[in-house]
């Protein structure tokens, strides 16, 4: 079953992921139990080896294995290793949820064109959903260890109602050396064909719109069945995981606790091994998520539920073309439809501070308020002729006045004027903004005429 803890993570707080590390379903504790018990138990029998058993001489030799082993521990890359292994297999898992199937888009397109409130356009509309679905439950069970369980023979997914006794037949009379995914949806089409010519459906553009979803449907389930069949190359993952395993095998003669020791003299003795029990979590963890990423059609904590989409596509579809034909309410005027209407809150809800507006970045610039025209005039006076000047004038409270703060008004001023020069060399068929103020018209108008001069 699916782990959900999205409501546990929904905030995040301080102590947000402490809430999951003490969780036991799908946790890492659960996944790396049974390694780890063995690997500290091959740990403590060394230890106890090296502590009760050995003569002088042989404890000699035993600190030169320890120092040997634990000088050439970074000679095994785990790190780039499990990176670029759990990296794969995480994109190659979302894929599969992404085309694992879900009806709705078929029962959709199917409640809305083939039309009829009579028991044969009722047929047609079930059977074509449920055709659809029965070329997934074949898939699955071929798949998922969960739904082969469920439906162990073919005669199993008749008598829970995906076939029926006269389709099962007409199935069996096919003889092929390969699956036979294909029939159902031919059946499908097949419906959809006979609808049109029925007259249950309107024009020949409605039965593409069905046949497509159909098609992507199919498409979807046919990639599934091809990442079963060419899974990774055998070779990644088993060199991932014989590197993890012998890595802690090392660890347990190389994380030993010595007297004498060349590489690190000051070395305490714990007993128990603190810090290699952590990397042996962090590492045998992430081998775990690998491992349960990478055939998802399986029985863990994190599978897919296979069982549980096949009956939700199932109640879904025929609920949609049967109760969900031709149901479409009178219309109304809406509640919204004047102008005064006003986004409601609940009572506990209306009254929080964290409420923003979609904004730029720079909406909250303000233009002063000592301004009360902007003129718009062409930069290259040799334009002047063609392009006419433009005087804005600034209404308070119409939005324009609220544009600029006065610092950047000013700052904006200044920038121009360093680099007027400048940029009248480099593009003379640019055009400039100036803005007059009730204080210095004049100024500006003189400044327009040299410009034009120049």
């Amino acid at each position: 079953m699916t782990v959900s803890y999205n409501q546990s993570v929904a905030t995040s707080r301080p102590w947000t992921f402490l809430a999951l590390i003490f969780r036991w379903r799908g946790s890492v504790w659960k996944a790396i139990w049974i390694q780890y018990s063995v690997w500290l138990g091959l740990y403590f029998l060394v230890s106890a080896i090296y502590r009760f058993i050995l003569q002088d001489y042989q404890r000699q030799i035993f600190v030169q294995l320890v120092d040997y082993t634990g000088a050439r521990l970074s000679y095994v890359p785990l790190d780039w290793m499990l990176g670029f292994f759990i990296a794969g297999v995480l994109r190659r898992f979302w894929y599969l949820y992404d085309i694992i199937g879900f009806i709705d888009n078929i029962a959709c397109s199917t409640a809305t064109y083939i039309r009829g409130d009579s028991d044969r356009a009722k047929q047609y509309r079930r059977n074509i959903i449920r055709y659809c679905e029965l070329t997934q439950v074949l898939i699955f069970r071929d798949l998922s260890m969960k739904a082969r369980k469920r439906f162990p023979t073919l005669d199993t997914v008749a008598a829970a109602g995906f076939m029926m006794p006269h389709e099962k037949a007409n199935f069996d009379q096919i003889q092929y050396n390969y699956n036979k995914y294909f029939l159902p949806f031919n059946w499908a089409w097949a419906l959809v064909y006979n609808a049109r010519k029925e007259g249950l459906i309107e024009g020949d553009y409605y039965v593409t719109v069905i046949s497509e979803d159909i098609k992507k449907f199919r498409t979807g389930l046919a990639w599934v069945c091809n990442y079963d069949w060419v899974p990774l190359p055998i070779i990644y993952p088993t060199i991932v995981c014989l590197a993890v395993h012998m890595y802690f095998f090392v660890c347990v003669m190389a994380r030993q606790y010595v007297k004498g020791s060349e590489n690190d003299p000051n070395m305490i003795d714990l007993v128990f091994p603190f810090m290699t029990s952590i990397q042996f979590v962090f590492y045998m963890g992430w081998l775990k998520v690998g491992e349960g990423l990478l055939n998802p059609w399986g029985e863990d904590d994190d599978d897919f539920e296979t069982n549980m989409l096949i009956d939700r596509n199932l109640a879904m579809g025929l609920k949609i073309v049967d109760e969900g034909y031709d149901k479409t309410p009178r219309l109304e005027k809406d509640a919204f439809w004047d102008d005064t209407w006003v986004p409601l809150y609940s009572e506990a809800s209306a009254h929080e501070k964290r409420y923003h507006q979609r904004q730029g970045s720079l909406a909250h610039i303000k233009l002063s308020r000592s301004v009360s025209q902007v003129r718009m005039v062409p930069r290259d006076g040799r334009r002047a002729s063609v392009v006419k000047e433009r005087i804005v004038n600034v209404k308070p409270g119409n939005g324009i006045g609220d544009v600029f703060r006065p610092s950047s008004l000013l700052n904006l001023m200044k920038h121009a004027a360093s680099s007027h020069s400048l940029e009248r060399q480099q593009s003379p068929g640019s055009f400039r903004m100036d803005t007059l103020s009730p204080t210095s018209p004049t100024t500006n108008a003189k400044e327009y005429e040299s410009d034009k001069r120049d």
